[in-house]
């Protein structure tokens, strides 16, 4: 034996156990992870402690360690250690609330954190871990365990309190026994056993699941967890959730973005970033949605560091959730988000949470992050790779939540209403009792003075004088009319550019009989507030509130009215007659704003100090009195006014000679304000916003002559520009099922843009279309026309399926497993990878167009799986197509089921990801773009014409929002006629009498009522088109007499018809003499009332609309080109104002 290398081996490790020893209290090692669950155990350890990596000596480190310690220090000083003791905390002694149980166990956590934290003083504390775990065993026997009987708040047993256990448990598991962890996770088990909810609350079940799974190892738990987030990934139409807009409610009709919005992406960002890389990994495709919220839900509602109120719902009223803390919550899930998201978002991501952190001059970012947010954040807002996302500029309608965001350079507004489908404000848990006002047309303002909103706002603003609202000054009780929804449905707004937008909100109060129209118009450096119809008859004072503003500490913010100063002392009160204009001084700089006041008003003001209390909006907060001080301005309508008005410009960062200016010179003009629309014009940026309140024709005039009208209600927006014309237009109502026709005064060339849904009827010389808003939900529809020459014709839309009706029955299939998506998200599905799978739509004689389509990869069976579109098909084996696969685009065509590849190139497409493919074809060249770009193009003969389709070979995919544009390059059609110069000369007739009336009508009149009759004139070659008429039945010669319109004719025995016969309209044709009705339904049209019929032919889809609303479509293809038409079958009827384009 070798005795000295043994003693030298022995010396050696003797060595390095001094080291050990020596080093252990400040670096631990990792434990060598026994398998999977462990390592997700390690990592959701390391989420909440920080883990070990990070220097405990940074500041900002090192001052989140001391208040761990000392809030652990705090709980474990009061909390009862006596033997026999009946509550841990004098407290939480209740067995009646079920909040003491969530708080108990929370403040056990914020021990057990302590304990588990590097550098805590109370890291490894014997004593300190021997009281926890002896208090978790008396929860465990006392409080929360599998035969505990529940009361109080569902919330608490199944979410709170098992949240907070399972991270005691992570945090401990090494010092716990096998038997202490398995009674606590029976007890989880026993309240949270399954997924059942929706919102936020659904992905708090999902975590617990989660936890729990990787605590007690069990994959099925994990499988359990990870699946149930892929309902809450999906958009919604209805209920709790995310909507397309970017709205996001919660408790069925309470906006909560900021509220359970922020706590679900909190808790979905966790989940996803614990699975990843693991056996359970999210592979929902429907996982991109979040990156989306991000950019749709989020990022418009948060101002540097603040998330907005007006999405918070109830938690306003807490103490410790005030705007920048909650916003700081959602940097955090960002943050998180950018480490598992796709590179581009991840970038994205990082760039906004960089400006936000460096924004946020109120309230230090890092100063109260957890330590592991800390790490990330300094380490992107030190990376100088990373540039500053800087200011946000953009307009945002939620439309689903009655909310509207509007981001200018210095300043952001926000509005908050509420309607006949969103409730005005949430009391639970009477948290918010005095939020009666905070849905009725509140306006926020944003700038400089980021501690507006935060500093105890909410306790101490007067709750009766919230800006923008128009109120009854009856005394309120708590909680008062709360959760109730509006009896009116005329709320939501438009928006142009994506950077102007204007709101109304059609008000009926509550709890009294206060009614009014109220718009907000928001433009470019001023917001303009509109009311009209102001009438009350309860007796009592009715106000409009333009301001209540928080002032500085001393509360002598220079108030400045028509150029004189008016006291700064508080307690100061005055009615001043004839204000043109204010200036209140900011509490920082570029904090200031001014107020103009067109035409001049009787302005009240106060400057007062209003104490309050967090408790007396919240009984569960404290009763501290708080005194802050601010600046009321309003308008008193009096009492019992009866349609009673206002006009006022908020002109946030202007100084007092800015705004005495702007008084003398404004920048907009009131066009109107009255009941029936609310009118204005920004002058410099030639906008023009309208809110049309009733289902009538109206017009808005600027500069005494009529430019827009609109016939239905109707939010709409133009901005002009010498060469063209852009118009916005939404139904707030959300409730038309049909129309809404659009006329301005103007001529154009053409179109050059239109949305899906908008019909061009008219261009001279006015220009005049429909938009067909049946179930958009408040949406904003555009277009665009030109007043010079287009040189390229304007699209028209030969097919459109977005498949909101659920269905898909225009496409017929070969192959596959096809199916609408009942999922929220409407998509047309094809779920088969194994073979292929065509879907094909549309007309064979189509020429020229474009189809597009939203393409969403699912997977794929095989690497040279393809997913794409196809055009020009005669069948499944004569056709083009614009195809992706095997990381390759192509333009290819199958000729006799024998494929060609026509030209491709190298690209990734990547699976759960939404892509727009296009595909252009005119003539004999082929381009093929996706997300707007073209990436490639080709030449080829072999197809002049034929349908549209998707196509797939093992793969799986999804596909929305299918478009076909007609791009033939025919002179645009353009006939109008209305008879005043007393001469048809271009109508031909057959049968009847027609003679145009001089009884001053000049309305086209055809008398004889025992023939067929029948006018027609235009061109043989036309083929889309509308032809619209003013039509009057005289008298009808017997019940099954004829009055109508005729399309594509050819002649009288072949042609489409658009009749009322018998009490139904119909869409019918005539083919050789033969009628077929292809629809009709059940109504009337009375003699003696003038109609408007209108017939919309394009592609083989044929409408037909009375006056304004669409009451049959129908398909068909027997006729593509013809003239137009006027027919009666015995009967009497006048014909007037026909317009064909």
């Amino acid at each position: 034996m070798n005795v000295p290398f043994i003693r030298k081996f022995v010396s050696v490790l003797l060595s390095f156990a001094l080291v050990f020893v020596l080093l252990g209290t400040f670096f631990v090692p990792k434990a060598h992870a026994a398998d999977e669950y462990d390592s997700l155990r390690d990592k959701w350890k390391e989420m909440l402690t920080g883990g070990t990596a990070y220097n405990p000596l940074d500041a900002d480190i090192a001052s989140q360690i001391t208040a761990i310690t000392a809030t652990a220090q705090n709980h474990w000083d009061t909390m009862n250690k006596a033997a026999g003791r009946t509550y841990l905390w004098s407290d939480l002694t209740g067995t009646t609330s079920s909040k003491h149980v969530t708080s108990g166990y929370n403040r056990l956590k914020a021990m057990a954190l302590a304990y588990a934290t590097k550098g805590s003083s109370l890291e490894n504390n014997a004593a300190l871990l021997a009281d926890i775990k002896s208090a978790l065993d008396w929860m465990y026997t006392n409080r929360y365990n599998e035969s505990t009987t529940t009361y109080s708040n569902w919330w608490d047993w199944e979410i709170g309190a098992p949240l907070a256990l399972n991270d005691i448990v992570v945090l401990l598991y090494e010092q716990l026994t096998a038997t202490q962890i398995t009674n606590y996770m029976n007890a989880v088990e026993r309240f949270q056993p399954t997924i059942t909810s929706t919102g936020a609350n659904r992905v708090w079940e999902c975590t617990v699941i989660a936890i729990r799974g990787i605590i007690v190892k069990s994959s099925s738990k994990l499988t359990s967890a990870r699946d149930g987030l892929s309902s809450v990934f999906n958009y919604v139409t209805s209920g709790d959730g995310f909507y397309t807009d970017g709205s996001f409610i919660q408790h069925n009709k309470h906006p909560y973005t900021g509220g359970y919005g922020k706590a679900l992406l909190s808790e979905i960002s966790k989940v996803i970033y614990i699975l990843e890389d693991s056996t359970w990994e999210v592979i929902d495709p429907d996982i991109q949605n979040v990156y989306r919220w991000v950019y749709d839900s989020f990022e418009p509602l948060v101002y540097k560091g603040a998330m907005m109120d007006l999405s918070r719902g109830r938690e306003i009223s807490r103490s410790n959730f005030q705007d920048h803390q909650v916003g700081h919550n959602v940097i955090q899930s960002i943050i998180r988000i950018s480490q598992f998201a796709p590179a581009a978002d991840a970038a994205a991501f990082k760039r906004m949470v960089k400006y936000w952190i460096e924004a946020d001059t109120y309230r230090n970012f890092f100063t109260y992050a957890p330590i592991q947010m800390i790490v990330l954040g300094k380490a992107i807002v030190n990376d100088g790779t990373i540039t500053s996302r800087g200011e946000l500029i953009k307009h945002q309608q939620f439309p689903v939540m009655d909310r509207a965001v509007h981001l200018r350079p210095g300043f952001g507004f926000g509005l908050s209403m509420f309607s006949n489908r969103i409730y005005n404000y949430e009391v639970t848990n009477s948290e918010n009792l005095k939020g009666w006002y905070t849905g009725e047309g509140m306006t926020y303002v944003y700038n400089a003075d980021l501690a507006q909103y935060s500093d105890d706002f909410w306790a101490t603003v007067n709750p009766y004088r919230l800006p923008g609202t128009t109120v009854d000054t009856q005394t309120r009780a708590n909680a008062s009319s709360a959760g109730s929804l509006s009896t009116n449905n005329w709320v939501g707004g438009t928006s142009i550019l994506g950077l102007y937008g204007i709101s109304g909100m059609d008000l009926k109060a509550l709890g009294n009989s206060l009614t009014a129209k109220k718009s907000w118009f928001m433009l470019d450096d001023e917001i303009v507030s509109l009311g009209a119809g102001i009438t009350s008859t309860d007796n009592r004072p009715i106000e409009t509130i333009i301001e209540n503003r928080k002032l500085n500490s001393s509360g002598d913010n220079a108030l400045i009215v028509n150029g004189t100063s008016k006291s700064s002392a508080l307690g100061w009160s005055e009615t001043m007659m004839g204000t043109n204009w204010a200036h209140l001084a900011g509490n920082v700089a570029g904090a200031d704003i001014g107020y103009y006041f067109p035409g001049s008003g009787v302005v009240k003001g106060l400057r007062d100090a209003r104490t309050g209390s967090w408790n007396a909006i919240n009984p569960n907060e404290p009763t501290t009195a708080i005194t802050r001080n601010y600046m009321g301005l309003w308008f008193d309508h009096g009492g019992n006014p009866t349609n009673g008005s206002y006009s006022y410009v908020t002109l946030p960062g202007k100084s007092s000679a800015q705004v005495s200016n702007y008084a003398s010179n404004p920048n907009i003009t009131v066009l109107e304000n009255s009941t029936s629309a609310q009118a204005v014009k920004e002058n410099t940026l030639n906008i023009v916003g309208a809110n049309f309140w009733n289902d009538a024709l109206k017009w808005v005039q600027v500069s005494g002559s009529n430019f827009l009208s609109s016939d239905k209600k109707a939010s709409v927006m133009t901005k002009e520009t010498s060469s063209d014309i852009e118009v916005a237009i939404s139904d707030p109502t959300q409730v038309n099922t049909g129309n809404i026709s659009v006329e301005i005064n103007k001529a154009a060339m053409g179109a050059i843009s239109t949305d899906p849904g908008i019909v061009v009827t008219q261009l001279s010389p006015t220009i005049k279309f429909t938009v067909n808003v049946s179930g958009a939900k408040g949406k904003t529809f555009k277009a665009k026309f030109s007043y010079e020459e287009v040189t390229t014709p304007p699209p028209v839309l030969l097919f459109s399926d977005n498949f909101e009706d659920g269905v898909a029955d225009g496409w017929t299939t070969s192959g596959g497993t096809w199916s609408v998506l009942t999922d929220g998200t409407k998509m047309y599905d094809q779920s088969g990878n194994s073979a292929a799978a065509y879907s094909v739509a549309g007309n064979s004689t189509w020429t020229d167009y474009a189809v597009e389509a939203t393409v969403k990869p699912i997977n794929y069976g095989i690497s040279t799986g393809v997913v794409g579109i196809m055009a020009r098909l005669t069948d499944t084996g004569n056709k083009y197509n614009f195809y992706y696969s095997n990381g390759t685009l192509e333009i290819s065509k199958h000729v006799a089921d024998t494929k060609s590849v026509l030209t491709s190139k190298a690209y990734t497409l990547s699976t759960g990801v939404n892509h727009t493919f296009k595909a252009v074809l005119v003539g004999s060249t082929l381009d093929f773009y996706v997300d707007g770009v073209k990436e490639l193009t080709a030449t080829d003969t072999s197809f002049s014409s034929g349908q549209i389709g998707i196509a797939m070979y093992k793969a799986a995919a999804r596909f929305d929002n299918v478009t076909v544009n007609s791009l033939v390059t025919t002179p645009p059609i353009s006939f109008n006629d209305s008879f005043e110069d007393n001469a048809a000369d271009r109508w031909s007739t057959s049968g009847g009498t027609w003679s145009v009336v001089t009884d001053g009508t000049k309305m086209y009149d055809q008398s004889n009522t025992a023939v067929a009759a029948y006018s027609w004139a235009g061109d043989s070659t036309w083929t889309d088109y509308s032809i619209e008429a003013k039509v009057k039945p005289i008298n009808y010669g017997l019940s099954t007499a004829v009055v109508g319109l005729m399309g594509r004719l050819t002649d009288t025995s072949n042609k489409y018809n658009f009749y009322y016969s018998n009490g139904a309209l119909e869409i019918s044709k005539h083919v050789a003499g033969t009628k077929t009705i292809l629809v009709s339904k059940a109504y009337t049209l009375s003699p003696g009332t003038t109609y408007v019929l209108k017939a919309v032919l394009a592609g083989n889809t044929l409408d037909f609309y009375v006056n304004g609303v669409k009451e049959l479509t129908a398909t068909d293809s027997s006729f593509s080109s013809g003239k137009i038409g006027l027919a009666t079958y015995k009967a009497a009827a006048r014909f007037d104002d026909i317009a064909v384009q």
